[in-house]
């Protein structure tokens, strides 16, 4: 057997048992992240941007540890729309919820 043709055994073997563990394992990491993250999201943008509390003060609110989540916060001066970015998983999986004066918080689609 060439090396070519063992390397390329090895490499299937490696892919099929990366897409086993992405199906089972990784799969449900990444959707809880996404949930974990819209949820942060939207809760700091409302105790920021609502009840006018600084940052630190609302990541202290959450009971579970949110220290992997790192938030963004993006303001336009012309039109008083704020947003507040949850970044997960090294950005991998991140929400916006975007502030607007009159109707409050929301997730950005």
């Amino acid at each position: 057997m060439t090396r070519t043709k063992l390397f390329l055994i090895i490499f299937l073997i490696l892919g099929f048992g990366l897409s086993i563990l992405w199906q089972f394992s990784l799969k449900e990491q990444i959707g809880f992240g996404k949930l974990a993250t819209a949820y942060a999201a939207k809760q700091v943008c409302s105790c920021r941007y609502v009840a006018e509390r600084p940052l630190e003060s609302c990541k202290q609110d959450f009971t579970q540890d949110i220290s992997l989540v790192s938030f963004q916060e993006k303001t336009d001066n012309e039109t008083s729309i704020r947003e507040m970015r949850a970044l997960a998983i090294g950005g991998l999986v991140q929400a916006t919820a975007i502030y607007e004066p009159r109707f409050g918080c929301s997730l950005k689609p």
